[in-house]
């Protein structure tokens, strides 16, 4: 099995892996998704909330703020403390301002600077003149299993594509090249080539096209793009990093129930 990264920022990773088959490219993909755990506000108590949005609604939008998770943080559910508000586990949110005013992001003063909001231009909500919204809210880590919010980003894959063609059935009439959607396809010395075939999105509007039937696409099902796009809690590589390793621990633990049997 073999990884290798075409592309690399701070907020999107695209890598090929190859050798592997698709139970394991999908079992990598939930595990990025569900089992990296990242930093999202859990509670919020209001002290004051003169604003139109009522305060579950105030509190759900609250919780979908990315918010940057450093390392260092214990779980709750591990925490020594039992109530998930000591230092070690959790971090403090105070919010407090008057209208008229938009509240943003910027606005939530944290109790560890490391973690705070990936963007300071979010908007919660507006407040009209006289209105006050005063609020505490608590950050901990958790898991996109247990809620959307715990998610680090979005992740996708798709199979390698394969183009096929049979050169003694084409006569290079062009019509596939119109077809393609993006492009890919052109006449090299009157022989049809692919470029870029990791664009290629499988659509197989080329091969319908084909007058001659000349054209076949399918998937390699050894070798997988993809592709992580990171909310900014965490960079994409260690979204990536700590899926392999819950992965590694839940195949050792796996192990070990069948070795009791």
């Amino acid at each position: 099995m073999e990884l290798e990264v075409r592309k690399l920022t701070n907020e999107e990773m695209e890598f090929l892996l190859s050798g592997a088959d698709p139970a394991f490219a999908n079992a990598l993909r939930r595990a990025m998704l569900r089992e990296v755990p990242i930093m999202a506000i859990d509670e919020v108590e209001f002290t004051v909330n003169d604003s139109a949005m009522y305060d579950e609604v105030l509190a759900h939008r609250l919780a979908l703020i990315p918010l940057r998770t450093p390392d260092g943080y214990s779980l709750p559910s591990e925490c020594k403390c039992g109530e998930g508000r000591c230092p070690k586990c959790s971090v403090t949110f105070e919010l407090k301002r008057e209208g008229p005013a938009m509240v943003m992001s910027g606005d939530l003063k944290s109790s560890d600077e490391e973690v705070r909001p990936v963007s300071d231009s979010i908007p919660i909500l507006k407040l009209a003149e006289g209105q006050r919204v005063e609020l505490t809210a608590i950050a901990r880590l958790g898991f996109g299993k247990e809620h959307a919010k715990w998610q680090p980003g979005l992740v996708t894959y798709k199979y390698m594509p394969v183009f096929e063609l049979d050169e003694e059935a084409c006569d290079a009439c062009g019509a596939c090249i119109k077809s393609c959607p993006r492009n890919l396809l052109q006449l090299v010395e009157d022989k049809l080539k692919i470029t870029y075939i990791e664009r290629c999105s499988m659509c197989r509007a080329c091969a319908e096209a084909c007058p001659k039937k000349a054209i076949r696409i399918s998937g390699d099902q050894t070798k997988f793009i993809f592709r992580i796009e990171s909310t900014g809690t965490l960079p994409p590589e260690r979204i990536l990093l700590g899926a392999l390793d819950a992965l590694e621990d839940k195949c050792r633990e796996f192990v070990k129930k069948v070795k009791k049997l």
